[in-house]
């Protein structure tokens, strides 16, 4: 009896400790590091000063602010579709951005290929200008019907015998002309 059981159990057991390895081989985070160039201050030493470092500090206050610092890796974007994979260091150097028939940040780079980047969708963002529509004015539609209506057409006369109100053999005016409330 106890044999019956043991063989399923050790089954579900080794289900449930192999998912658990599966799962967490799968749940590994990216890390990445940042390196800037921070010019070296006024300081005179013996010894060169290293052009890289991530805990050089400004001592003066008086001093002019550093310059930006210039990302080498190029364009920071993504080439594959949206969704599918975050922005990252692409290593291309921008050719243009895209147009007002394109997508915001439409880029397009200097080795043939287009992608986004978040400096061409805040360039594209900034030159937009959004397209201005004509209002139309149903009212004065209405009047120019009636206006060139009346004067091609005779005028009904009035029969208070005929079931529509006009006499026989008239032309009923269209719709809008007759009735309120109904547009040409």
């Amino acid at each position: 009896m106890r044999s019956r059981f043991t063989a399923p159990f050790a089954a579900i057991i080794f289900l449930v400790f192999g998912l658990t390895a599966c799962s967490s081989a799968d749940s590994v985070s990216e890390q990445s590091t940042v390196t800037s160039t921070v010019p070296s201050s006024s300081i005179s030493s013996s010894t060169t000063p290293s052009s890289t470092s991530t805990n050089v500090t400004p001592t003066t206050s008086k001093e002019a602010p550093a310059a930006p610092v210039v990302d080498e890796c190029g364009a920071v974007g993504y080439t594959a579709a949206p969704g599918q994979e975050r922005p990252h260091c692409l290593g291309k150097q921008i050719a243009s951005c895209g147009t007002s028939v394109h997508e915001f940040g439409t880029t397009f780079f200097t080795d043939g290929t287009s992608g986004w980047t978040q400096t061409c969708d805040t360039q594209m963002r900034a030159n937009y200008v959004p397209p201005t529509y004509e209002t139309f004015d149903q009212d004065a539609y209405n009047q120019e019907f009636a206006d060139e209506y009346w004067r091609t057409h005779p005028k009904p006369t009035f029969n208070p015998d005929s079931a529509d109100g006009y006499g026989p053999d008239q032309e009923l005016p269209p719709a809008c002309l007759r009735l309120q409330g109904v547009d040409c």
